[in-house]
């Protein structure tokens, strides 16, 4: 076959050649006329010859580049990695050292709480319930008749070690007394200052006096056992009465039992359906008869005890001018700390009441 190819175009063909571009007509021309012409074919040794130690050693500072590149991002992770450890450790140390929470009722327990200077102040000694706990911060602010007592509650340290607070309340036009807002503990209602004994009675209440767990709690919280000595309770709730017996193990003195009747009063209240509180003991110095010849009881009703406590309401009133609302039932007492406040010191004032030790 005739060779019909110049050099010129042979050259311009060569890049396509040596790349396995060319057709295959056209790659068989240029094998033809490389086979005739050596400077074509030097040419394409040339063009078709690896570059060598150039191209090593371009590739050789594209890998180095490479490796500059990815050790300086990693580095730069890791300050990074490390600055956001230390903001947020920065933050948490001034959150709970410097910064705090806001003060939780719960946290906080009342020392003292009395009212002073004719009623009308009310003097708080405050004190942190757990020893790594510290306030700052204190302030009253008072809103419509109410006054919230708030702190900031941080972890003991250098910046802050006081975990007890003393102050004193203004109770003109006040009606209430809250430590920690509303939603936290009632201190002071009505003139009457509120117990934590009271409030968590109120919180125990039951509305059935079958419910023997709940009534095992009450008579626990009212300490029943700790001023009266052990007992054994049985429960009638098969028909009306529903009753409420204590069955004492000890001989009762006569203190013993007029503080028998502080505690049922409180029981009447505290169950909704209770009707009666009965309950049986041994006098002291009743010799020369057997236990159960001694053996005394007796029982007070929620209408009894109802009736009583209107009276003394009314007598109350009438000796301190207040107008503290007359119940009809005994049971109304528990629906409020303050009620139930106010039925605590009516009992106090009148019935012999334990002193707990």
């Amino acid at each position: 076959m005739k060779n019909d190819l110049t050099c010129g175009v042979v050259r311009d063909l060569l890049p396509s050649y040596v790349e396995n571009l060319l057709g295959e007509e056209s790659r068989e021309a240029v094998d033809r006329h490389l086979e005739t012409c050596p400077e074509c074919r030097e040419r394409k040794e040339d063009m078709a010859a690896p570059t060598g130690a150039e191209e090593t050693a371009e590739a050789a500072k594209e890998v180095d580049f490479l490796r500059r590149v990815k050790k300086g991002t990693v580095k730069k992770i890791a300050l990074a990695v490390v600055c956001t450890a230390l903001v947020l450790l920065g933050g948490l140390t001034l959150k709970v050292f410097v910064i705090g929470t806001p003060l939780q009722a719960q946290s906080v327990a009342v020392v003292a709480n009395e009212v002073q200077d004719g009623g009308n102040m009310l003097f708080l000694s405050l004190t942190s319930i757990s020893s790594g706990d510290a306030f700052y911060g204190w302030e009253q602010e008072t809103v419509d008749g109410v006054t919230s007592i708030y702190a900031r509650r941080v972890t003991v340290s250098p910046f802050c070690r006081v975990g007890d607070a003393q102050m004193y309340v203004p109770l003109n036009f006040v009606q209430e007394v809250w430590l920690g807002g509303t939603s936290g503990r009632l201190l002071w209602a009505g003139g009457q200052v509120i117990t934590q004994e009271t409030l968590d009675l109120v919180d125990a209440k039951t509305p059935y006096c079958g419910d023997a767990p709940a009534l095992g709690h009450i008579a626990e919280l009212l300490k029943i056992s700790q001023v009266l000595g052990p007992y054994t309770t049985s429960l009638h709730t098969a028909e009306q009465p529903y009753v409420w017996t204590l069955e004492f193990q000890e001989e009762f003195e006569k203190e013993d039992w007029k503080a028998l009747h502080y505690f049922t009063y409180q029981m009447l209240a505290l169950v909704g359906n209770l009707d009666k509180v009965g309950y049986t003991y041994e006098p002291v110095n009743a010799e020369g008869r057997t236990r159960e010849e001694r053996i005394r009881e007796g029982s007070v009703s929620a209408e009894s005890a109802s009736k009583l406590l209107a009276r003394l309401t009314e007598r109350y009133n009438e000796e301190h001018h207040t107008d503290w609302p007359v119940h009809e039932s005994i049971k109304e007492y528990a629906e409020s700390p303050l009620e139930y406040q106010r039925m605590v010191t009516l009992l106090k004032q009148n019935i012999i009441y334990p002193v707990m030790t």
